[in-house]
């Protein structure tokens, strides 16, 4: 038979334990409903932090003009630093002012949007190609395409994708 002191020290243990494993309980409970909260509330803090459709495809806008003036300084400008530029399967991260010129001032075509769809901080915009100030394009007349990311009014990156289909095969 155990004596009655190690059944008392037996009890408290157990009741110390079941407070500590309580309050561990409920302090799991508080964790958990912050974090679904702050999922909760994350997209809308995103969707009101970023730039406007309108703004991107302004931006958009204001790098082709620059780009087919051959101000490559002024194109470079609508980016922010480093920026990214993925062209087939090279990718390139610039990091200033003089090199984002540089790698514009090497581009052969300059282009005529025909269209812009935004989805979140991403432009897709569709070209026309043609030939430039200083620029002898080697496609004229062919369509290309780019993505843009753009956050706070800066290009983030800039990716040449293949064109996007626009409906049904004729």
């Amino acid at each position: 038979m155990q004596s009655l002191s190690r059944v008392t020290e037996r009890r408290r243990c157990g009741h110390a334990a079941d407070a500590t494993e309580r309050a561990y309980r409920g302090f799991v409970r508080i964790l958990v409903r912050c974090v679904v909260l702050a999922l909760l509330l994350a997209p809308a803090a995103t969707a009101t932090g970023g730039d406007s459709p309108a703004a991107t495809k302004r931006v958009v806008h204001a790098w082709s003009n620059r780009l087919n003036a051959y101000d490559n300084a002024g194109a470079a400008r609508l980016f922010a630093r480093p920026a990214l530029f993925v062209q087939g399967s090279g990718a390139l991260r610039l990091p200033t002012y003089a090199d984002i010129a540089l790698w514009h001032s090497l581009l052969p075509c300059a282009g005529r949007i025909v269209s812009i769809s935004v989805k979140g901080e991403y432009a897709t915009a569709v070209f026309v190609l043609t030939n430039g100030k200083h620029r002898h394009c080697d496609a004229p007349g062919q369509k290309a395409a780019a993505v843009f990311r753009v956050h706070h009014g800066k290009i983030v990156s800039w990716e040449q994708i293949p064109v996007p289909r626009t409906g049904p095969a004729a």
